[in-house]
């Protein structure tokens, strides 16, 4: 065994470990949206360390294959981050519920939803006119 197998093959147990910790962030979170950072994280995460270690491991065997998950790596980390945050768009947008005390929602502004009106009636600015009959 020579050292680019062994860094290979402890880059793949550490994306299988990042992997396994993005799964169980995916079940114990409370709500959709946390639950989805977890998993996209762990997902995108653990899958590039996976290919690091596979094209590392192979790296003196077949170089084309190197390459290949290096491509792929590339398209894992442009896609993943943008159907993570397609899936929140549509969860918010459908009104999934947050957690039980979210902290801010800042997506609330972004919506094209008509705001509510709870706004209290105008007041007259002369506090010195008459009353309307």
């Amino acid at each position: 065994m020579n050292i680019t197998e062994v860094v290979g093959s402890l880059l793949a147990l550490a994306g299988a470990a990042w992997t396994l910790l993005g799964a169980l962030g995916l079940l114990r979170f409370p709500d959709v949206y946390t639950r989805l950072h977890g998993a996209g994280l762990g997902s995108s995460g653990g899958i590039t360390l996976i290919l690091v270690g596979a094209a590392v491991h192979f790296s003196s065997h077949a170089v084309t294959f190197s390459l290949l998950a290096l491509l792929t790596i590339v398209f894992i980390l442009l896609s993943s981050p943008l159907g993570s945050t397609a899936m929140l768009w549509a969860a918010h947008r459908t009104g999934t519920p947050q957690m039980a005390v979210p902290v801010v929602d800042e997506m609330d502004a972004c919506d094209d939803a008509e705001p509510e009106k709870t706004a209290a009636p105008p007041q007259d600015p002369s506090p010195s006119a008459p009353p309307p009959p």
